[in-house]
């Protein structure tokens, strides 16, 4: 169990990366917008986790670790941080290349509005408490620069993040306790909503939103590009 979140991490991206290959969409050959992307989002949440975790906001259990730790955080940590958007944006990237039909492009708009009010009420809701009130703020300034900047394929984006909760939901169930005996990743309830789904915090699904969007952006706007 030393290394159950390394092997979470392994699982997130081992079949998207296979896949990066195949002949239908070749995702590798985007690649430079891919990781440029992951690593502009990167480098904001990993600061952001430093910080949270120097703070006590969260933190890690080292019993399902590897041991390795990079700035207060550790390895593992820094990996979640290019799995998850990598996987994400793979499938993003396939259901352009499949030509998947944009269904939610007529009421994509309505989205926006639904997760800003969910954050506004989360705002409102836990209003001082640090995790609540930062990916609250957050979402509701990027949901402002999307609808300014109007990047392309927002009902595809909206779709592949409701399928992703399902994958997440299993993921971060179990980094948050739900087959473990003790989460491997703790969180601090005072600065939180303290409300759960199953043993998820109810931010952790704005979270997901915020790394996924930052990455749709930038994919393409960096696709675009080359």
């Amino acid at each position: 169990m030393s290394s159950l979140y390394f092997w979470l991490d392994i699982g997130a991206i081992a079949f998207p990366l296979a896949l990066s290959f195949n002949k239908i969409g070749h995702f590798y050959k985007r690649w430079k917008a891919v990781f440029s992307a992951i690593a502009i989002t990167g480098l904001f949440f990993i600061s952001w986790d430093i910080l949270f975790t120097i703070k006590g906001v969260w933190g890690f259990n080292p019993d399902y670790l590897l041991g390795i730790d990079i700035l207060y955080l550790p390895l593992e940590e820094w990996l979640f941080f290019v799995c998850v958007p990598y996987s994400c944006l793979f499938l993003y990237d396939q259901f352009l290349i499949l030509k998947v039909k944009n269904v939610l492009k007529p009421i994509e708009k309505y989205f926006d509005f639904f997760m800003m009010g969910i954050a506004a009420a989360f705002l409102i809701k836990g209003f001082g408490n640090t995790y609540t009130t930062t990916i609250s703020s957050l979402v509701l300034l990027f949901i402002v620069v999307v609808q300014l900047t109007k990047p392309q394929n927002k009902g595809i984006f909206y779709l592949c993040y409701f399928i992703i909760l399902i994958p997440f939901a299993l993921i971060n169930g179990i980094l948050t306790g739900a087959k473990t005996s003790e989460p491997v990743v703790w969180y601090n309830n005072t600065e939180n909503l303290g409300v759960r789904l199953i043993t998820i915090p109810v931010e952790d699904f704005l979270y997901y939103f915020l790394i996924f969007g930052m990455c749709w952006v930038l994919f393409e706007r960096f696709k675009n590009k080359d």
